[in-house]
């Protein structure tokens, strides 16, 4: 024991004693102290019962063994049955005798399938359209083109409801005529711009049929002016003067911004439509706008045009359009010439040196010189007619503007002031919309 001193006894002299205790390892000492040995135990079996007992001494067994060995006999392990529980189980009813089965009767006899009729082929189906979308289209009443008499009614609508109205004013209210109906009767048509000459010479027809008793009644004045104004417009040759071969050379004239470029294309236009072959010469060279608006016009209605270039000869371009249509076989050659006015004589002699070119190299030529007035300059465009006759002497009136005015009656002064017929009327600003002149229908489309 002293071999193994206490380690935790009094640190040796000399050492620092612990602030704390230190907890060592345990050895093999008190491994060895504690260590318990048991004796070797054997197993007896008495019957059904086993036991241990101390083994004796090794010596004793092997004696024990050498002079009568121990026989271990192994007896197996007996579990006790378990009892179950028996149920009785009823006894089982006899089943009842199964009844005899009735004998099955023999089916009837099938009848023959008559003979199937070959189905006819199926016509294959034709594939369906889709419905169209249905549109509902806007109902557009289409009007029939109005003939000659529908259109002078529409163009002298502004002259008719100012020179109608107020004659229907004087036989309203008068049945029997007598001085003052004349009177107010004479203020009526020359507010129609009839002019002054020529209403004189229709009242005086007038008395002298109300004095010869003719007529007595406010209503027969309607008839009596409508019958003398159409004898004396009869007297006016309003046909074309064409040439006896082609082509026939027709000069237009007029003053600046009575419509002379636009009445040249409708012109161009009706000639066409009547099968004619037309050329256009652009002779209004001092105004460069003009030979533009011409060569417009005539690509749209479909005619030719020579021009030359601006501040050129006027007479040349004329020469050269006439040798350019008996070169080429035209009918018709419209000369286009500067817009001027009646009191520039210098302007004027132009005119005529025109002429003379068109008259030397084709004799005869030419052979209408139309002068384009404005309607709607009333009485004034009679003057400008009178200046424009002493110098190319005019053979016939384009009057323009017809449907913009109230003025009409400048028509029935120029029969009487200076008797150049008027030929054409122009309603509008289409190609279409131009007239030949008919007295008859002029003068219905004047009072109805």
């Amino acid at each position: 024991m002293e071999q193994f001193p206490n380690k935790d006894k009094t640190p040796a002299k000399g050492t620092l004693p612990s602030k704390a205790p230190v907890k060592r390892k345990k050895g093999w000492w008190h491994w060895f102290k504690n260590l318990t040995i048991e004796p070797r135990k054997i197993v007896i079996w008495e019957g059904d019962n086993v036991r241990l007992v101390l083994a004796p001494p090794e010596e004793e067994v092997a004696e024990a063994v050498v002079e009568k060995p121990a026989v271990l006999v192994e007896k197996p392990v007996v579990v006790a049955p378990v009892k179950v529980p028996v149920v009785p189980v009823p006894p089982v009813k006899p089943a009842p005798p199964v009844p005899p089965v009735p004998p099955v009767k023999p089916a009837p006899p099938v009848p023959p399938v008559p003979p199937v009729k070959p189905v006819p082929p199926v016509k294959p189906v034709q594939p369906v359209a889709p419905p169209k979308p249905v549109i509902k289209e806007e109902i557009v009443e289409v009007l029939p083109l109005p003939v000659v008499t529908d259109r002078l009614k529409v163009g002298l609508e502004k002259t008719r409801s100012r020179f109608w109205s107020r004659l229907k004013g004087i036989f309203s209210f008068r049945k029997s005529i007598d001085k003052s109906v004349l009177d107010e009767l004479e203020d009526v048509l020359i507010g129609a711009d009839i002019g002054v000459k020529p209403v004189q010479k229709l009242l005086q027809e007038l008395h002298a049929a109300w004095e010869s008793k003719a007529i007595t009644e406010t209503t027969q004045i309607q008839d009596f002016i409508k019958t003398k104004l159409k004898e004396d417009l009869h007297e006016w040759k309003t046909d074309v003067q064409y040439a006896p071969a082609p082509p026939t050379v027709i000069m237009v004239v007029g003053v600046n911004g009575a419509g002379k470029t636009t009445s040249i294309a409708k012109l161009a236009h009706l000639f066409i439509k009547e099968g004619k072959k037309v050329l256009v010469a652009a002779s209004d060279t001092f105004r460069a706008a003009a030979v533009e608006q011409l060569e417009i016009w005539s690509k749209r209605i479909g005619a030719e045009i020579v021009k030359h270039q601006t501040g050129s000869d006027p007479a040349a371009v004329a020469y050269d359009a006439l040798e350019a249509s008996i070169a080429r076989g035209y009918d018709v050659l419209i000369v286009d010439t500067a817009g001027r006015l009646h009191t520039h004589e210098n302007l004027m002699n132009e005119l005529g040196k025109i002429k003379r070119v068109i008259t030397k190299r084709l004799p005869g030529a030419p052979h209408e010189v139309l002068m384009v007035l404005d309607a709607t300059t009333g009485q004034n465009a009679v003057s400008q007619a009178k200046m424009f006759k002493q110098t190319v002497d005019i053979t016939g009136i384009f009057l323009a503007k017809l449907d913009g005015t109230a003025k009409g009656g400048i028509v029935l002064g120029m029969r009487n002031e200076i008797n150049v017929p008027v030929k054409f009327v122009g309603l509008g600003e289409k190609p279409e919309d131009i007239e030949r002149f008919d007295p008859d229908a002029f003068v219905n489309a004047l009072f109805e």
